[in-house]
C-alpha cells in the first residue's frame, strides 16, 4: 500500500515562500548581488518591493506602539498599577526594535525564526491587548503587525492562521471573562460582542487586502521582468551574434577582393579564423544561458589583453596595448560591462574606422580605472553617433557606474573613453 508522504507546516511555508520569490521575480542570484560588492546596485522590482514592505511595516509597527503607549497610560483601562503595565509595555518595546532591524529574505528564509519570530509577535499582541483594557484598549491598531507581516511576506494560509489566532484568542477572553472562568474583570465593564466580531473582520481584512493589492503589483513586477530580459537579450545577442556576424562580412568583403584580384577568394587561415570565433561565439551564448557570464576572476588587464589579441587575429589588425597591472580588484558585474563596451568600442574600429593604428590602454589609480580606445581611421561627425552598437555600450556603461565618452570627426580617428570610479558603485544587474 502506497502513503503519501505528509507534508509539515514549515514545508509548506517554504514552498509558499518560494512561489512568493518567484513571482516577484527575486532569484537567490539578484539578492547575492545585492549583498556583494556591488553595493549601489539598482535593485529590481521584487527586491523593491520587499524593501518597501519592510520599511512600511517597521513605520506602522512604530507608530501605532507610539501611539498605544502614549493613550494607555491615559487612560488606563486595565486593572494592573503603572508599574507592572510599563514593564509589559517596556518588554514588547524591545521585542519591536528587534523585528524592525530584522531583515526577511523570501529567497532564502529561515523559517524557524521567521516562524518563531512572528508566533511570539502575536503572543505578545494577545497579551498587550489583554493586559490593556481588552476591546478597550489602544493596542488594538497595534495588534494588526503580525497579520500584515503575514500577509505581505508570507503565504494566505499562514496570515489568516495568525488573524484568526488573535480574532479568537481576543474574543475568547471576554466570552470567558463573560462566563466567569478566568479573573478578567475589566473586561466585563460593557458588551462587547459588536466589537469582538468588528475586531474579527479588520484581522480578515487585513489578510486579504494586501494579496488583493499586490495583483496589480506582481502584474507590474512581470512586466519589469519581461523588458528588462528583453533588454538583456538584445545586448547579449548584439554582443555575440552581432558581433560575429559582422566578422563573417568582413571575410566576405575579403574573399570578394581576392577573388576580383584572381586570387583564391578563402585561405586555410580564413577557414580556421572562422572555425574559431563560431566556437567562441557558441561557447558565449551556452555562459550567458547558464549564468556564467560573470564568473571570469582573471584581472582587469589579462581580460583586455586577451581581448585585443584575439581582435588582432579576427582582423589582421594590430592593437597597441599600454596596461597597468596594478588595478584593485573589481566587482566581477563592474569587469564584465567595462570589458563588453570595450569589445564593442573594438568591433566599431573593425566595421566603420580602416584605420592604420589602434591603441588600448588601462590606466589605474586610487581606485579609478580609464580605458581607452582610439584609432586614426576615418572618424565620422558628432551627428553620424547613432545605432544598436552605441546605444549598447551606453547601456552597458551606465550599468557599471562609468562614464562613457566618444570623440569623433571626419578624417580624425575615434577616441572612446570608459572612465570608472570606485566611489560610485552603481552596478545594476
Amino acid at each position: 500500500m502506497n502513503t503519501k508522504p505528509t507534508t509539515s507546516p514549515f514545508q509548506e511555508a517554504g514552498k509558499g515562500l518560494k512561489r512568493l520569490a518567484s513571482s516577484l521575480a527575486i532569484s537567490e542570484r539578484s539578492i547575492w548581488l545585492l549583498r556583494s560588492n556591488a553595493k549601489g546596485r539598482q535593485p529590481d522590482a521584487g527586491e523593491r518591493y520587499v524593501v518597501a514592505v519592510l520599511q512600511s511595516l517597521a513605520v506602522f509597527r512604530l507608530v501605532s506602539f507610539a501611539l498605544g503607549s502614549t493613550l494607555v497610560f491615559f487612560l488606563n483601562p486595565s486593572d494592573l498599577d503603572s508599574l507592572a503595565l510599563g514593564s509589559v509595555v517596556l518588554g514588547v518595546g524591545m521585542f519591536n526594535v528587534y523585528r524592525i532591524l530584522w531583515r526577511f529574505d523570501p529567497s532564502n528564509p529561515r523559517l524557524f525564526i521567521e516562524w518563531g519570530s512572528l508566533c511570539a509577535d502575536v503572543a505578545l499582541s494577545i497579551t498587550m491587548i489583554l493586559v490593556s483594557g481588552g476591546l478597550d484598549s489602544p493596542f488594538l491598531i497595534y495588534s494588526l503587525s503580525p497579520v500584515l507581516t503575514a500577509s505581505l511576506l508570507l503565504t494566505m494560509r499562514g496570515a489568516v492562521a495568525i488573524a484568526l489566532v488573535l480574532a479568537l484568542s481576543v474574543s475568547g477572553a471576554h466570552i470567558a471573562a463573560g462566563l466567569d472562568v478566568n479573573d478578567l474583570p475589566w473586561l466585563l465593564s460593557r458588551n462587547y460582542l459588536v466589537l469582538s466580531l468588528l475586531y474579527s473582520a479588520v484581522c480578515l481584512l487585513v489578510v486579504s487586502l494586501p494579496f488583493l493589492a499586490n495583483l496589480n503589483w506582481q502584474h507590474r513586477v512581470r512586466s519589469e521582468s519581461l523588458a528588462s530580459e528583453r533588454q538583456r537579450l538584445r545586448r547579449d545577442v548584439h554582443d555575440n551574434v552581432a558581433q560575429t556576424l559582422a566578422f563573417l562580412s568582413l571575410k566576405m568583403k575579403l574573399a570578394s577582393q581576392r577573388s576580383s584580384e584572381g586570387r583564391s577568394p578563402i585561405t586555410e587561415q580564413d577557414v580556421a579564423d572562422i572555425s574559431s570565433i563560431v566556437e567562441r561565439t557558441y561557447l558565449t551564448v551556452r555562459d550567458y544561458l547558464d549564468g556564467n557570464e560573470e564568473e571570469n576572476q582573471e584581472p582587469l588587464h589579462q581580460q583586455l589583453s586577451a581581448i585585443a589579441s584575439q581582435w588582432n587575429r579576427d582582423t589582421g589588425l594590430s592593437a597597441k596595448l599600454d596596461m597597468d597591472r596594478d588595478e584593485e580588484d573589481l566587482n566581477p558585474t563592474v569587469k564584465f560591462q567595462l570589458l563588453q563596451v570595450t569589445r564593442e568600442a573594438l568591433a566599431n574600429v573593425a566595421k566603420h574606422a580602416y584605420p592604420d593604428n589602434v591603441w588600448v590602454s588601462l590606466k589605474c589609480s586610487n581606485g579609478n580605472v580609464n580605458i581607452r580606445v582610439k584609432d586614426d581611421g576615418r572618424g565620422f561627425a558628432s551627428t553620424e553617433l547613432r545605432g544598436h552598437g552605441m546605444g549598447i555600450m551606453s547601456e552597458r556603461a551606465a550599468m557599471a557606474g562609468a562614464n562613457l565618452s566618444i570623440e569623433s570627426s571626419p578624417g580624425n580617428g575615434t577616441t572612446v573613453t570608459i572612465e570608472y570610479t570606485r566611489n560610485a558603485e552603481r552596478v545594476s544587474s
